[in-house]
């Protein structure tokens, strides 16, 4: 339990590092949805399940030093778990066509950032993974509140969340 607590409490210290105007230094980006196959959006989903379970699990790793673990997930990351690996060439030509343009680019930067992260694990630092890994977080958020609106709500304003139809 206590190895618990300390993971949260670095995930949030790790949080609060990040800039308060980071959300105000982005493009505005109108808030969608993206619309994709099923196959493609079960495919989507489980990537983003491997995702979370891996970022979920380096808090952990964070608060009890295990750089080799947070180095193997952020790689996984890196190297995505599943979308590379199983997307036919129909699938992919659907990707390329479907994602906008900010999306590829909070992409290709989410999986940077991993990289980051793990490289800052072999430096044994503390600070520097928790800072890096806050970076990671903070990409996740990013996108969500732009592409995932539908799937996370409370990244909608309270204006936005009581308007009804």
């Amino acid at each position: 339990m206590t190895n618990k607590l300390l993971a949260i409490f670095i995930v949030v210290g790790g949080l609060a590092a990040v800039p308060i105007h980071t959300n105000a230094a982005e493009p505005h980006v109108p808030r969608q949805d993206i619309k994709l196959s099923p196959d493609v959006l079960n495919l989507l989903r489980a990537e983003m399940g491997e995702i979370a379970g891996g970022v979920q699990g380096m808090a952990l790793s964070l608060a009890t030093a295990d750089w080799k673990s947070i180095q193997e997930t952020s790689m996984k990351i890196r190297n995505s778990y599943i979308m590379e690996k199983k997307l036919t060439a129909a699938q992919a030509k659907e990707l390329e066509q479907a994602l906008p343009a900010r999306f590829k680019q909070l992409d290709a930067e989410f999986h940077q950032r991993a990289e980051s992260l793990g490289a800052a694990a072999t430096t044994h630092d503390p600070e520097l993974v928790a800072f890096q890994y806050s970076r990671l977080i903070e990409n996740c958020t990013l996108c969500h509140s732009a592409y995932a609106k539908s799937r996370f709500p409370g990244f909608s304003t309270p204006a936005q969340q009581d308007h009804h139809h």
